[in-house]
């Protein structure tokens, strides 16, 4: 029966394909293959995540700063040239995400990320005030607490190697979970607990596999499908774990708990904030309900935890790679911090030139969210390109940040790019996107490397075994096919 339903809608789909594609000005740009009804659909069919990143290496080498992909009658307008990637991101209007996004959805609802139009307006305008100053010195400590404790579990590993991605991962999964929720994931050994962090793992890889099958991406055949009941089962652990903490939360809260003073210096000292505190604030005062609580808390966990992980490693393994690299920065954190065991303070952190040149070429190289999409809402003009509503444009941060016209030697880690004083075009370097889209926790971001690889780096002296680049693999994320191994070697006994 199932069966017979699904070549019927696969038959009607494919008709409605052939008799509605209008030809249109992308049609002219270059691109793979276009096979009749199909498009370029089987270039993607079924192959794996390495294979995948290196298609899209290969499609950008082969036909420059603009192609077209088309997917059955999807078009979907690659572009990696700063003047394009201004003018997509500064659009003031087109900011919905693209198909792919929405894949996302059944965990993250229309949060920040996935909303547009009034609703991301409103949600941006609530959650602004999370990334005040002083609300970050307040995660600036639990941040330095986290970080005090990788160190131990590092120390513990006594020179041998360590797999970085586990270790690193649970470090800002923990840091995350603290300062978006209030609440402390590694000290609750509970088998609820357990659950949520190995299904928050779970559910990236479930969705790029939906992401490379096209007869998963429409909902309910995904649903039929073994694939799509893990996921719903990976689902239920997640919301369950959030919607009790977000609970537990409001028993103990009380209004004016979360009303954010910008004059409140007892922020980050006797007062701690969670982003969960000024969201129920922000409920008690009417302006979101639970489920926008639900939607922003879980999309703040996406968001937070393994893009940040990714960048860490990454920059622990090219500062292991980099001996002078590493000598500087740990001069730099001699000259702020001396051989003291104090924490740094917010000053101390800003003073630390050096190791934000290091971070930011590290995103550079390897920015945590290698391309972005787009789906046209109004038409517009891309220079001398009409583009229509429903078209999808990717943006390759990935290719974009390697440009040599931009970069020169761009495959060569070289922190003194971002200190030398030379212009940046403001579009050529966008890891956390730019314009009116741009990632409204970049400081967190910024604070919470800067927290850990300063702790890590007056502490150990960092090596690899192999100074050899990873091969890398197309995720929602940039990821390693293998593990980044690093050695940390004790400065002080």
């Amino acid at each position: 029966m199932f069966l017979s339903l699904f070549l019927v809608a696969l038959i009607a789909f494919i008709v409605w394909r052939i008799v509605d594609d209008e030809v249109t000005p992308l049609d002219k740009l270059p691109g793979p293959p276009r096979k009749p009804i199909v498009g370029s659909t089987f270039e993607f069919l079924n192959i794996s995540p390495r294979e995948m990143f290196l298609k899209i290496r290969e499609f950008t080498r082969d036909y420059g700063d603009r192609y077209v992909i088309k997917i059955f009658k999807r078009r979907i307008l690659h572009i990696n040239s700063v003047k394009d990637v201004e003018i997509v991101l500064s659009h003031s209007r087109n900011i919905k995400k693209s198909m792919p996004y929405t894949f996302l959805e059944a965990w993250l609802g229309t949060g920040l990320l996935l909303s547009s139009g009034a609703k991301w307006h409103k949600r941006r305008k609530i959650l602004t005030p999370t990334f005040h100053f002083n609300i970050l010195k307040s995660f600036a400590v639990v941040m330095e607490e986290r970080t005090r404790g990788l160190v131990e579990r590092l120390r513990g590993a006594g020179g041998a190697e360590v797999s970085l991605m586990p270790v690193i991962s649970d470090y800002t999964l923990f840091t995350i979970c603290e300062t978006a929720m209030g609440t402390q994931l590694d000290a609750d050994k509970s088998k609820s607990t357990l659950a949520y962090k190995k299904a928050i793992m779970d559910i990236g890889a479930l969705l790029l596999a939906r992401l490379t099958r096209v007869w998963l991406h429409n909902d309910y055949i995904f649903r039929k499908f073994p694939i799509g009941k893990q996921f719903e089962k990976y689902l239920h652990q997640v919301h369950s774990f959030a919607d009790n903490v977000i609970m537990e939360r409001k028993k103990t809260w009380r209004p004016g708990q979360g009303d954010f003073k910008e004059d409140d210096e007892s922020i980050g000292k006797k007062k701690r904030l969670a982003m969960l505190d000024l969201l129920l604030e922000a409920e008690n005062k009417g302006e979101i309900d639970f489920e926008g609580i639900r939607e922003e808390v879980n999309t703040f966990m996406f968001e937070g935890h393994d893009t940040t992980a990714m960048a860490v490693v990454f920059g622990l393994m090219l500062i292991a790679d980099h001996q002078d690299v590493q000598d500087r920065l740990y001069e730099e954190l001699q000259t702020i911090l001396g051989d003291s065991d104090k924490a740094p303070s917010m000053a101390d952190l800003n003073d630390m030139k050096f190791l934000e040149a290091i971070i930011k070429e590290t995103l550079r190289l390897y920015p945590s969210v290698p391309f972005i999409a787009r789906e046209i809402t109004e038409d517009f003009m891309l220079d001398d390109i009409p583009i229509k509503k429903g078209v999808e444009i990717a943006v390759h941060i990935y290719d974009l940040h390697r440009r040599a016209d931009l970069f020169p030697d761009p495959e060569t880690f070289k922190p003194d790019r971002f200190l030398n004083g030379d212009p940046i075009h403001p579009y050529a370097f966008v890891p956390f996107s730019a314009g009116p889209r741009n990632c409204i926790g970049q400081r967190f971001a910024m604070l919470e490397m800067k927290c850990v690889l300063s702790g890590i780096c007056r502490n150990f002296k960092l090596s690899r075994t192999t100074n050899a680049r990873p091969a890398l693999t197309a995720d929602m994320l940039i990821r390693t096919e293998e593990p980044v191994l690093v050695k940390f070697i004790p400065r002080k006994v």
